[in-house]
């Protein structure tokens, strides 16, 4: 399995909080068959957070190197989730984003609050200047939440929608878990990922949620999402379409 979003850096935000909780999450991951993990610190889509990326990137190279001596069988890879903001706009139209690996693709998330005018409008452009954006857990939004549909928008125009475990599993409270399930069950979401967060709470282990989706969506449509497209999305190759479902 590859997972494409995942706070396992040390002492960047509120995941890891040192390296052994980051090598714990790693340790986590690869026990239940995580082979590549994309770290995704959370970043501040404003002109000023761009000084918070050489921090970010130390970060990840301390990380990587530590797995690499601890003989690790996981490939960690470089990304961000970025926090969409009016200024975010600005920073996309001068390339400065920072996305998953080398690829186009950009891991965007949203106040839950934020109004489907701003969501449209900000999908929209990120892909006009070039970017994949693909939209970290769309059911805890509430514009989604209210209208599951708006997804169905974003999907035709090439938007990656990414469902976070949690939410299958019912960590996120009844509507998070309903919308999640809507998305899946109509073939309209590309990955399941973890968000983790700790090694404790949140955690990189993928292992419940490849069961839930494989006996309630099928192994071919399980694979897609934990294996087939996070790995096109870490290579940076286009991610492929379930088969709708009604």
């Amino acid at each position: 399995m590859v997972d494409i979003h995942c706070h396992i850096l040390p002492e960047v935000d509120d995941g890891a909080w040192d390296l052994e909780a980051s090598l714990e999450m790693v340790r986590i991951a690869v026990r239940c068959g995580v082979r590549r993990i994309i770290a995704t610190p959370h970043f501040k889509g404003v002109p000023a957070s761009l000084e918070q990326l050489p921090d970010i990137y130390r970060q990840f190279r301390m990380l990587e190197g530590a797995i690499r001596r601890e003989g690790l069988a996981l490939e960690l890879l470089p990304g961000a989730e970025v926090l969409c903001v009016p200024q975010t706009l600005e920073l996309a139209r001068r390339g400065q984003l920072p996305p998953l690996g080398e690829s186009r693709y950009v891991l965007v998330e949203f106040y839950f609050d934020a109004s489907r005018e701003f969501l449209d409008v900000t999908l929209e452009e990120l892909c006009r200047c070039g970017y994949t954006p693909i939209v970290a857990h769309p059911e805890r939004y509430g514009a989604v939440q209210r209208d599951p549909d708006l997804t169905g928008r974003w999907f035709r125009r090439g938007v990656v929608l990414q469902i976070n475990k949690g939410s299958v599993l019912g960590a996120f409270g009844r509507r998070a878990e309903e919308t999640a399930l809507r998305l899946l069950h109509r073939g309209l979401a590309h990955v399941l990922a973890s968000d983790a967060h700790s090694p404790e709470h949140r955690t990189t282990d993928l292992s419940l949620v490849r069961r839930w989706a494989r006996e309630n969506l099928g192994r071919e449509y399980a694979k897609l999402l934990l294996e087939d497209n996070p790995g096109c999305i870490a290579r940076g190759e286009p991610v492929h379409r379930a088969h709708r479902r009604d």
